[in-house]
């Protein structure tokens, strides 16, 4: 049976197994979007009917954040796509290459790795805001190198997602840039020699769309706080909950933080309320 995207998601850890070797070679063309540029490749099956002519270059621009939806099932992932680096519901780290010409099928071909370099493909058709896929593994992928048959898989529906926060390093990211800005009041009250990157976790229950929740645990291993951002178009709304029992219902103080230059133009004390 054939793997479905839902595998995929739920078996983000093992080694895809049955994977052949690929013959992309880089090039120097890349699709630029308004955020970031697109790495592009020279990988398409080979066929005896596929001519020069025939070759359509890719044009639709991938990167950003999906939601992925399987057409049968009806589970969802979030898929951030973004200057080779695939993160798959926020934490789970892949990276990928897209094809400089479509296949003969007519779709775009993202061949993606896992860390140990097993890859299998994902095939796109459609434009703008909504995509239409299926994945490609193990011995479906070989024969599709080989002679460009797509299997017949779960189809899965990809939603752009506006203003959504695509992977849990790029909420820190966010976090520490405003909480470094000298110009922030929020920054003279951080004790950085207790702060570690590798004490934040991803809180799922509070996490989709544009809003993504991150649970801090202290250095000393007891306590800890969240912290809740709300991504918009100029601007990022982080609120912030002082002890582990606080979260959901009693937050301390909010940020309204600008999303160009990290600088706080409002703040709550929601405590007070």
């Amino acid at each position: 049976m054939k793997k479905m995207l839902v595998g995929l998601l739920v078996l983000l850890g093992v080694v895809l197994s049955g994977c052949g070797k690929t013959t992309d070679e880089s090039t120097k063309t890349s699709s630029e979007s308004s955020e970031q540029k697109i790495e592009t490749a020279e990988t398409t099956p080979q066929t005896k009917s596929s001519t020069s002519s025939e070759v359509s270059k890719v044009n639709e621009d991938v990167g950003g954040v999906w939601k992925a939806t399987g057409k049968e099932d009806g589970k969802s992932s979030t898929w951030y796509i973004n200057s080779r680096k695939l993160v798959v519901n926020y934490v789970y780290n892949f990276s990928y290459m897209v094809a400089e010409n479509k296949d003969p099928n007519g779709y775009t071909v993202v061949t993606i790795k896992n860390n140990e370099g097993k890859a299998h493909a994902l095939l796109l058709k459609g434009n703008g805001n909504n995509l239409e896929g299926i994945t490609v593994e193990g011995e479906a992928y070989d024969k599709y190198l080989a002679d460009g048959t797509v299997p017949n898989g779960q189809l899965i529906e990809f939603t752009f997602q506006q203003n959504a926060l695509g992977s849990m390093d790029e909420a820190i990211y966010f976090w520490e840039k405003t909480h470094k800005n000298a110009e922030n009041e929020a920054s003279k009250e951080i004790a950085w020699e207790n702060y570690r990157r590798d004490l934040w976790s991803l809180v799922k229950d509070g996490t989709s769309g544009n809003t993504i929740t991150l649970h801090f645990t202290n250095i000393s291993g007891a306590g800890g706080s969240y912290d809740q951002f709300v991504k918009n178009d100029e601007k990022t709304v982080i609120t912030f909950f002082d002890g582990n029992a606080s979260y959901p219902k009693n937050p301390a103080i909010r940020f309204t933080v600008q999303n160009a230059d990290y600088k706080v133009i409002r703040t709550e004390e929601l405590w007070k309320h």
